[in-house]
């Protein structure tokens, strides 16, 4: 899930303790503070260096488009910024304890929850989708054929706006290469009987050992 991360405190190359709120709103209390290793990532779970129980954060990596996507915090020193983003692992944040876990969506932003979250499936599983990327949109479905669909996709975090404007696409719901579909898809809209407007994960990369 994604949060807003501002540094709060260095305590290695790539160790820190973050904040996921503006510290100026809680007068820098440590007890707001998340420690953080910037380390632990999926691609540093590929090489081996730690177990995939162990990822705490994403990578910092470039999306379909270009621009950057995963954690923005990082990943190293002195380059890192000390205000960008973090998207902390699901099973790390429900380990925090509750006054730490950030909330989804982030406090200040917009959309749905499924907006601000993103989706890696570990490599070496038997999945077609296994290594993917996927980030998580809201779309409405205005046209199928077969298992091809003509969605209108709002960019992440501008579902719930009067001012979100959604762009048109033709998506293979079936296809893992292009979304989120097979068993346990967190993709929820389909054709059928499926519904017609909620959550779609659309590729985003795919994992890559750097």
């Amino acid at each position: 899930m994604s949060t807003a991360a501002y540094l709060g405190r260095i305590d290695g190359e790539k160790r820190c303790r973050i904040c996921a709120d503006d510290p100026l709103e809680h007068d820098f209390d440590d007890n707001r503070l998340i420690a953080l290793d910037l380390s632990k990532t999926p691609s540093a779970a590929l090489a081996g260096a730690i177990a995939w129980a162990d990822v705490e954060v994403d990578d910092c990596f470039s999306a379909p488009n270009g621009e950057l996507a995963g954690t923005t915090l990082g990943p190293g020193w002195p380059e890192l910024q000390i205000a960008a983003g973090a998207m902390l692992e699901r099973r790390f944040v429900e380990k925090l304890p509750p006054h730490l876990r950030p909330s989804c969506p982030p406090r200040l932003m917009h959309g749905r929850a499924y907006e601000h979250t993103a989706l890696l499936y570990w490599p070496g599983i038997d999945d077609p989708r296994a290594g993917n990327r996927y980030a998580g949109h809201h779309a409405i479905l205005v046209e199928e054929r077969g298992a091809l669909a003509r969605l209108r996709v709002f960019p992440p975090g501008t579902s719930t706006l009067d001012r979100g404007r959604p762009l048109s696409m033709w998506i293979d719901l079936s296809s893992p290469e292009q979304c989120d579909a097979g068993v346990n898809a967190l993709t929820t809209i389909g054709v059928g009987d499926a519904p017609k407007e909620g959550a779609i994960y659309l590729i985003s990369g795919r994992l890559q050992m750097e």
